[in-house]
């Protein structure tokens, strides 16, 4: 079992290092292209690899499942956590995004033990207390240029995403991680085909190449966080995503001179402190 949960934590620590390289990417690109055609390439990759691996693990049986359901909410979480997050990071500084973001594990613990019916405890409730003041600090507690529908699609991608994860480990006791990678995949197909004839512009060479970087990273970093839920308890999850942070103001930095300030440290710091408590306190009840 030790085995088993090291093993999550490692896929996440990739997972983590993956997706703040997948966010520098899209940042990137947006510039010139829309977020519907980089989820378009995305997942075009995405979709057909997946496949291949139910199939290949599993044979046709793979594709198969007993709750469509299940599945369609899953990719729900997925499609509407990567559009809003996508969102804010064309309109953000790249830390800043990530740090509001950053408070989805104090979401998601709590979100955890309400599902398991089980209200949160003290600690708990002072931490989140704790953990939302810091998100206020990064987007400026005097709301002065402070762009407020990147901040608002932020933290909408927060709960969303918490709820992916919840969702995720739940599913993840039944259901393969690849065929739910594939049905997630499969939505954000859907729905950027749909609307490919008013968004797609044929980049060029660099710009394609980079598209498919972007895919490829995603996909492996998608296969790595769902791994890590599949593997590791929800607490140690979030407590090690925290990592993105890191990596995020590092590509900031280096592709977009982009220099975290003053208040955006401050709330960073209180934003992890208190999701760390808050995960700490989850791991110590169950």
């Amino acid at each position: 079992m030790k085995r088993v949960v090291l093993l999550g934590g490692a896929f996440t620590l990739a997972g983590s290092f993956l997706f703040s390289m997948q966010d520098a990417l899209v940042k990137w690109l947006s510039d010139d292209f829309s977020l519907f055609q980089l989820l378009l390439i995305r997942s075009v990759v995405m979709v057909p690899v997946f496949a291949l691996i139910c199939v290949s693990r599993w044979g046709a049986v793979g594709l198969v499942t007993q709750k469509p359901g299940a599945h369609l909410l899953r990719a729900l979480f997925n499609l509407t956590a990567f559009l809003s997050y996508y969102y804010a990071i064309t309109r953000m500084p790249l830390v800043d995004a990530i740090s509001i973001a950053s408070a989805y594990p104090i979401i998601l613990a709590v979100l955890s033990g309400m599902v398991l019916s089980e209200a949160p405890n003290g600690r708990q409730i002072l931490a989140v207390i704790a953990g939302f003041i810091g998100v206020l600090f990064i987007i400026q507690p005097t709301g002065a240029d402070v762009d407020w529908i990147g901040a608002g699609a932020a933290l909408f991608g927060c709960v969303s995403f918490a709820g992916l994860g919840l969702y995720t480990r739940h599913l993840s006791k039944t259901e393969s991680s690849e065929l739910m990678l594939l049905t997630g995949a499969l939505s954000i197909l859907i729905v950027s085909l749909i609307s490919a004839p008013w968004t797609w512009i044929t980049p060029d060479l660099n710009n394609l190449l980079l598209m498919l970087g972007l895919s490829v990273v995603a996909l492996l970093g998608q296969y790595a966080i769902t791994n890590g839920f599949r593997y590791a308890p929800v607490y140690l999850v979030g407590a090690l995503e925290y990592t993105t942070l890191v990596w995020a103001a590092l590509w900031g930095f280096l592709f977009f001179m982009e220099i975290p300030a003053t208040h955006v440290l401050i709330g960073a710091g209180v934003v992890v402190l208190s999701g760390l408590a808050v995960v700490l306190a989850e791991r110590q009840r169950q």
